[in-house]
């Protein structure tokens, strides 16, 4: 693997590899790899952001879904499903997140392969939003890796499933914990974290504390994109609301959703 082509400006360049290293996770070889300096992001619901993808550097997304080594980028998240042996191969049973791997985070991968991401240059980011994690989990990085790539944004989002491990406390600042139940979301808060939770059902659940309709969600009537809203910033601001959405995603996604939550309890009814 090349791991970025010298000969390409952050101009130029769709994307950039802004950092290299070892999961903190499992102390795998991942990258983070930042796109849209080029062109506007065309996702309708985040808006223009930069979007970052947390990627493991030796196996693609797609292939390290089906062997478990998504744990690398994804770690404790509930939605990566299980992988179980079928002869001689491994395979994902049961996966509930809705991030596509097929398409964005694959051809990030092979764009890197083919060695045609420059290294960041420590230029793209002033005046932009930054969306922190479209694809894995932030803990998995430093955090003093997200200080230097935030200092000179606009603005940023960010999710994280490893909220329970208090190695990961720092990331408050910039992050939501991810939670997938009303359990879930008073316990967080009580360990100083705003929450961003998942629920199967459109209304709010009476034991979460102060929480509000993701205004990005269909079921706002998506008054807001998420580069206008802006409320998933961690407790880097003065909000100290929390937000929740409606499970959403394909098909396939949504039908392991619900066998999930009725196998064990997660969702409005946790």
């Amino acid at each position: 693997v090349t791991p970025y082509n010298e000969g390409t400006t952050i101009s130029k360049a769709i994307g950039s590899v802004f950092w290299e290293g070892e999961s903190l996770l499992d102390g795998s070889p991942i990258m983070v790899v930042a796109i849209g300096f080029k062109a506007s992001s065309k996702n309708r619901k985040t808006g223009d952001m930069i979007q970052t993808y947390i990627l493991r550097r030796d196996i693609s997304p797609t292939d390290a879904v089906q062997s478990g080594a998504d744990f690398s980028i994804c770690g404790s998240c509930v939605h990566r499903g299980t992988v179980e042996r079928v002869g001689k191969k491994t395979r994902n049973k049961g996966r509930t997140c809705y991030v596509n791997l097929g398409q964005v985070a694959l051809s990030t991968y092979r764009t890197y392969v083919r060695g045609n991401y420059p290294a960041w240059d420590g230029t793209g980011i002033t005046g932009r939003i930054v969306r922190l994690g479209t694809y894995g989990d932030p803990a998995a990085v430093p955090v003093s890796v997200w200080d230097e790539l935030l200092k000179d944004a606009a603005g940023f989002t960010g999710y994280t499933h490893q909220w329970r491990d208090p190695r990961f406390a720092s990331l408050r600042r910039y992050c939501m914990a991810s939670a997938d139940s009303a359990v879930d979301a008073l316990t967080a808060q009580a360990k100083g974290w705003r929450t961003f939770r998942v629920s199967l059902n459109a209304e709010r659940d009476p034991r979460s504390k102060n929480e509000a309709l993701c205004p990005a969600s269909a079921e706002a009537g998506k008054k807001l994109t998420c580069n206008q809203c802006l409320a998933c910033d961690g407790t880097a601001s003065s909000r100290r609301g929390s937000i929740y959405i409606p499970a959403h995603g394909g098909t396939a996604v949504m039908a392991n959703v619900r066998r999930r939550d009725a196998a064990q309890g997660l969702g409005l009814a946790a």
